[in-house]
């Protein structure tokens, strides 16, 4: 906690390009430690369907949250919905966990079987992860196939990219934006296109 005040004074600091504390200064820092304090209480209410969600939580805007599973949140996660809503379900026997220190802007996630995100993953706008295809292609009536999604950490999703079925995204690969992932994913690789394919491999 202590470490956030002081890095949220630093930001401030550098946003007024100021090199030492004013009084100025710490009337406004306390105004934004009011609106922190107001933004946890709403983020609170906003996840209340979840079954666990953990320290520091912060929303811009009002996620849409259905829960007919289990659905668990970490620690220090950012829950945008300022470009597009960011949509979490857990559907009937799905389990959707999100670890720590996570950054999802606008995108939508949905678990019927497994989806588990690590730690330090940025997700860009409109993006989909879906475990499940739903639907059946031969009959629209039946229940399509489901199959889990693991994406480990500091791992990046770009904007409307698409994150398939049983796919498993290894740590520090980047998803360009629009993909659409098909197959897994190795450690390091930046991948693109539809279906997404390796470009190259991180340094």
């Amino acid at each position: 906690m202590k470490d956030l005040l002081i890095r949220e004074l630093n930001k401030m600091m550098k946003e007024r390009q100021l090199s030492r504390k004013t009084i100025g200064l710490l009337i406004q820092f306390s105004f934004r430690l009011l609106g922190l304090a107001i933004n946890l209480v709403m983020t609170r209410i906003y996840l209340r369907k979840c079954n666990k969600v953990g320290k520091m939580i912060f929303t811009k805007g009002r996620p849409q949250i259905t829960n007919k599973g289990t659905l668990i949140i970490g620690n220090y996660n950012s829950i945008w919905s300022k470009i597009s809503n960011t949509r979490l379900s857990a559907h009937s026997g799905g389990y959707l966990e999100i670890g720590n220190h996570n950054y999802i802007n606008g995108a939508f996630i949905s678990a019927s079987c497994k989806v588990v995100l690590g730690n330090n993953i940025k997700i860009g706008p409109q993006t989909m992860i879906m475990d499940s295809d739903f639907h059946d292609t031969s009959d629209h009536n039946k229940e399509g196939l489901s199959m889990e999604i693991i994406i480990e950490d500091d791992v990046w999703l770009g904007a409307r990219c698409t994150i398939l079925k049983g796919v498993h995204i290894g740590k520090g690969a980047v998803v360009a934006v629009g993909a659409i992932v098909t197959k897994d994913v190795p450690a390091n690789a930046i991948v693109g296109g539809i279906p997404a394919k390796i470009i190259k491999m991180k340094e």
